[in-house]
């Protein structure tokens, strides 16, 4: 037998992690599989014969599932089987593993599956999936929603799908997996929580049906007709229903068996049966539903609850928001609904644990319901840790969700709730991201951090009046919080928000014009996230795996590795820019490595895309930066090769996905080597791209072709990313460039056409307190709420308005640019950190209306932008990062993206991904430029 341990990180040597390796081993061992091969991953174990059979790329797979108690069993069983009959299989690495595959939420097509197995045929399917069976007969382990059981109530299932076989890149850059049939056609193999196989598969077993025929209405505990689904998961679905004996509306809680199982051997519908308790004991108070029934049936349990009618606490403060927020009386209100549920709770003998919007229900009537009492135990009680981390107090975020019941029962006290209801106030009150006033680290707000809530408050007046309220409540120290019987006081009091109001006539809360207010600057602060985020880009490299940095937590789907916006191209370019700027000689190591795994793998795939951001364009122009910085002219070499391949037509004319990064990234490379067949490359791109235009009704926009593999097929946009700004800038810099080489005729038609956007964002924007906005689609209503995004919003229209503006100093397009950077800087706490949906997408823009204007009040800005990232900054291992784990390295809208940003405004330099132009017309700033 022989061990190939995977070095993507040092293996934990606990029992825990071990065990089921130790399992694996120890039967291959004894059942003389001596000449397999075990190749465990991050996530898999991979087990294999010595000679296997060829694998096939798609057919009937067996999955086995387990719970973490019965995990160790089933792989000894299982494991047996599978060397007797020679069939390749993997496993989930530990015990770690097997508990995210049961976990409540995980994705409902691939919950669940802890062994694979790869038959080599059907036959040999067959008689893997009986003795398989037959050795696991007993054993517990939750359904598999994909699969169809070989019997009912087996841990064994099965599903036709791939083995090994292609990803197909499609036009958005994403690696889906595609099977072809024996007659030529394709169906993509979807992970789905139902059971499917292609046309051309045969059912495995002749003499059962191999799909429902029937879509009968659902029918549970015989009483209870399912009208729709509120909510899926993998613990079970959350449906409202018709009480048939009643006739009343009900909600039907639904807990799977063996999901969310524990060592302790308990599961879901443990959690679901203590949920159905405390309703019933709280049901006195009036405060949450009654329970209608508890009931079983084929091993899962449903908990039956009354139907409060009303709407989701988040839903409704989301739709106050969009009204400016809720007025003064009704903030009052509600506030004083929140403390005084709270308060009932605590005074009858509870904490609830999962204080947040989306457990409480408004009535119709205004009346505040607790929906969710799944985690609400008596203080001190020992149960495993469960909060939602955004609303969680610090020390129970410190503990962490692996914490012992023993110690998650210490913090779970009054204090904690308190805080979280501090936190819910804040985001009923303003709508933004609870982490504002919970804390972007786990020990809650940092001691040197700027205070915020007033700042928020200029540009969210609903909040204004509830600030000390609601910094009281959330105190870092659990001794120091405010109680609730003092915050009704001080609600009602003097110098709360009744007293202050006293004699004042009666306005919304939100009626006054909001005021945009940043943090104050500081260098040192920002130097520090750039030198620490560096510092994580190179300590979280992994040349030895297929991506060079991990993706984000958060399900994303499987991209080109080496793309710019997803992959390690956009990270790449960071890193080159941080080399040149600050002369640091283990960043440029760093970028060595990077463009030698990008290097190696420059045309490694079926079809090259030529978008910017999704495409290998950007590909292209990051490693072809790196080579020059490198002095590794035969690199720079292949960059230009691969750009020299990239298609000239294509389906889509934007500059994320399409012929305008394409064209972009060209003229880069073009004035980088002087190398004409580029900038002939480059005009091709143009000349598809004004063929591409849509011209109704004398405007210049850029629809996708509905003849495209992509979810943006149709899209219609006047936006950076996909639409008319983006096209709009890449054929303004196309014009330059020919007027450059002495192309009259063609910088005459790309001035045109770049005009002709302009003209049409103008006659489509619409300006209210000065803030210009865009619909979402061309032809739609506009956005009129504050946003930031550079891909659909003012930042990215901005853009290029104030490079159009420069180049033909015409006046209009510097009066919309400067409405654009208003809109774009007018809510930053709303936005994310990154910089295609965010504020460092909005600070570029900052800078380069400071650079094009001259107007110092623009850097200011862009300044205050970086405040705000720097407020949003998370820790891990001692350094200080602008984002967490759940946005990752890459360039889109995680890490490197953001100090990108960062490391132009600290150290100059260009806007990245975009070309320097020679304007023909450029006009003084002084003289035709934004109103100051």
């Amino acid at each position: 037998m022989t061990t190939h341990p995977h070095p993507a990180r040092p293996r934990d040597e606990s029992a825990d992690s071990l065990l089921l390796l130790d399992v694996a081993r120890a039967v291959l061992s004894r059942s003389g599989g001596q000449r397999w091969t075990l190749q465990p991953t991050d996530a898999w174990c991979f087990a294999r014969p010595p000679d296997p059979a060829g694998r096939r790329a798609h057919g009937w797979k067996l999955h086995v599932s387990a719970t973490p108690l019965s995990a160790a069993l089933v792989l000894a069983r299982s494991a047996e089987v599978l060397v007797h009959r020679t069939a390749s299989f993997k496993f989930a690495v530990d015990l770690e593993r097997v508990v995210r595959l049961g976990d409540i939420w995980h994705d409902r097509g691939t919950g669940g599956k802890f062994i694979t197995v790869y038959p080599d045929d059907d036959a040999h399917f067959g008689v893997l999936a009986r003795e398989l069976d037959v050795a696991t007969a007993g054993l517990s382990g939750p359904r598999i929603l994909s699969d169809r059981p070989v019997r009912p109530g087996s841990l064994v299932s099965f599903r036709y799908g791939q083995f090994g076989g292609d990803m197909i890149l499609t036009d958005d850059g994403v690696l889906e997996p595609w099977m072809t049939g024996p007659d030529g056609s394709r169906i993509k193999d979807e992970r789905t929580a139902g059971f499917v196989f292609p046309p051309w598969a045969a059912y495995p077993f002749p003499d059962e049906p191999g799909a429902p025929t029937t879509t009968a209405p659902v029918l549970l505990g015989g009483r209870f007709k399912v009208v729709r689904a509120v909510r899926h998961a993998n613990k079970g679905g959350v449906y409202r229903a018709l009480d048939e004996r009643t006739g009343l509306d009900v909600i039907v809680k639904h807990a799977r068996a063996h999901v969310g199982a524990r060592l302790d051997g308990t599961d879901v519908r443990d959690r679901l049966r203590g949920e159905a308790r405390m309703l019933e004991r709280l049901a006195p108070l009036g405060i949450s539903p009654g329970k209608v029934d508890l009931f079983e049936e084929q091993g899962d349990l449903f908990l039956v609850e009354e139907l409060v009618p009303g709407q989701p606490l988040h839903l409704w403060q989301s739709a106050r928001a969009r009204d400016g927020g809720p007025g003064a009386d009704e903030a009052v209100e509600t506030v004083t609904r929140l403390l005084t549920l709270l308060r009932t709770v605590h005074e009858a003998g509870f904490v609830i644990r999962d204080f947040k919007p989306h457990n409480i229900m408004v009535t119709p009537a205004g009346d505040l319901r607790l929906i969710d009492t799944e985690y609400v135990i008596e203080p001190g009680q020992e149960r495993a840790p469960a909060y939602t981390r955004g609303f969680a107090a610090p020390e129970v975020r410190a503990l962490g969700l692996h914490a012992s019941p023993a110690e998650a029962g210490r913090v779970a006290g009054p204090e904690a709730d308190r805080f979280s209801l501090g936190v819910v106030l804040f985001s009923v009150l303003t709508d933004l991201d609870p982490r504002w006033a919970a804390g972007w680290t786990d020990d809650g707000r940092p001691q040197d951090a700027q205070p915020t809530l007033p700042l928020i408050a200029l540009a969210h007046p609903p909040l204004a009046p509830f600030g000390e309220l609601i910094d009281g409540l959330t105190r870092a120290d659990p001794g120091a919080r405010w109680t609730l019987p003092y915050a009704l006081t001080w609600l009602a009091g003097p110098s709360g928000p009744s007293g202050m109001r006293a004699g004042a006539p009666e306005t919304a809360a939100g009626a006054a014009s909001p005021r945009v207010a940043l943090p104050r600057y500081r260098p040192t602060a920002i130097d520090r996230l750039l030198d620490d985020g560096l510092a994580h880009l190179q300590r979280t490299m992994t040349p030895w795996r297929s991506t060079l940095w991990p993706a984000p937590e958060w399900n994303v789907p499987r991209s080109d590795p080496c793309n710019t916006w997803n992959g390690a191209a956009g990270v790449l370019a960071t890193l080159t820019h941080a080399a040149q700027a600050l002369g640091d000689a283990t960043v440029r190591t760093t970028v060595a490595e990077a463009a030698r795994w990008l290097d190696a793998r420059l045309l490694g795939v079926d079809r090259l895309l030529p978008g910017l951001c999704f495409g290998r364009s950007g590909t292209a122009w990051a490693l072809h930066d790196a080579a020059r910085l490198l002095g590794d002219t035969a690199m720079a070499g292949r960059a230009i090769t691969l750009a020299e391949r990239l298609p000239t037509r294509w389906p889509s004319p934007d500059f994320t996905h399409g012929l305008s990064g394409a064209g972009t990234a060209r003229l880069h490379l073009w004035r980088a080597t002087a190398d004409d067949s580029l900038l002939d490359a480059a005009f091709a791109c143009a000349d598809a791209v004004l063929g591409a235009a849509d011209r109704a009704d004398g405007d210049w926009t850029w629809p996708t072709s509905h003849d495209t593999d992509s979810v943006l097929a149709g899209a219609h946009t006047y936006g950076f990313a996909h639409g008319t700004a983006g096209v709009g800038t890449f054929l303004l810099t196309a014009a330059a460039a020919a007027e450059a080489r002495g192309h009259a005729g063609d910088a005459g038609r790309f001035t045109a056409a770049a005009i002709g956007a302009g003209d049409t964002l103008v006659r489509a924007a619409r300006v209210q307190d000065g803030r210009a906005a865009w619909p979402a689609e061309v032809g739609g209503k506009p956005q009129l709420r504050p946003a930031t995004q550079w891909c659909n919003g003012p930042a990215g229209i901005g853009t290029f308005l104030v490079r159009l503006w420069s180049a033909t100093g015409q006046r209009r397009f510097a009066d919309l640019a400067e409405q654009a950077a208003a809109a774009a800087v007018g809510d930053p706490w709303r936005a994310i950190a990154g910089v295609c949906c965010g504020n460092a997408g909005t600070g570029h823009f900052l800078l380069d209306m400071a650079d094009i204007t001259g107007e110092a009040r623009y850097r200011a800005q862009a300044e205050g932008i970086a405040a705000v990232i720097d407020a949003q900054h998370c820790t891990s291992d001692g350094l200080r990062l602008v984002a967490d784990a759940t946005s990752g390295s890459e360039y889109g809208n995680g890490a490197a993206g953001i100090l990108d940003f960062l490391l132009r405004l600290r150290h100059g330099g260009a806007r990245p991904w975009t070309v320097p132009w020679t304007a023909s017309r450029a006009a003084e700033p002084s003289a035709e430029g934004p109103n100051p």
